[in-house]
């Protein structure tokens, strides 16, 4: 590594610590369109037929993830236009390249499923063991909370694989969606609750 690599990895780090708090406070609104998007999805799903087929049941969760990620985007470019901070900065495609390699072999798994009669119990477990794996390698460029995130949603796809083969009876009033609903859903809303508490506490003066 020469000189000038080493300073600028050095500068990303810096700028990373720096921004730790303002990343905590980023995250918050992001969790929670995750979350509501979830959370949206798994209700919804009790409407429409998506578990009949893996392949209906892909179609259906892809949607919801493209139009949460455009969400997510969105907002994300609207809070640093707010900051006057570059979108697309060292740090951010640190980010970016962390989270890749995970999403890109949960995105591969579905598209096999379309074409097989895949479990799509499984399938939404691996999907959010994967996402966990994103979280937690994202997690050594953002704040620690978000590693410990990821490893929730590790164990709870460990925990719902190792249900549906071990005690599948346990899952006969679950469908793939609720389960989609709860580790995409419900825990996003329940870490930007925690989020928005933690950071309320820091700026207490009283506290």
């Amino acid at each position: 590594m020469d000189r000038d690599q080493a300073a600028r990895s050095l500068e990303v780090i810096r700028t990373l610590m720096e921004r730790s708090s303002l990343y905590r406070r980023a995250l918050a609104p992001l969790m929670f369109l995750a979350g509501t998007a979830g959370v949206t999805g798994g209700v919804l799903s009790h409407f429409v037929s998506i578990d009949a087929s893996s392949a209906a049941f892909v179609e259906y969760w892809m949607t919801f993830s493209a139009v949460t990620l455009s969400g997510s985007l969105l907002l994300a470019r609207g809070q640093a236009l707010r900051a006057r901070e570059p979108f697309w900065s060292p740090p951010s495609k640190r980010v970016i390249q962390a989270l890749i390699p995970p999403l890109v072999v949960g995105f591969s798994l579905g598209a096999v499923a379309t074409k097989t009669d895949a479990s799509t119990w499984v399938l939404a477990s691996l999907w959010m063991m994967l996402y966990g794996c994103a979280l937690h390698s994202a997690g050594f460029f953002m704040t620690r909370g978000i590693k410990l995130f990821g490893w929730m949603l590790i164990s709870l796809g460990s925990l719902a694989l190792t249900l549906f083969h071990w005690k599948p009876e346990l899952l006969r009033a679950l469908t793939s969606s609720d389960l989609m609903g709860v580790g995409f859903g419900l825990t996003h809303v329940a870490y930007a609750v925690y989020l928005r508490a933690t950071e309320a506490r820091r700026n207490d003066p009283a506290m």
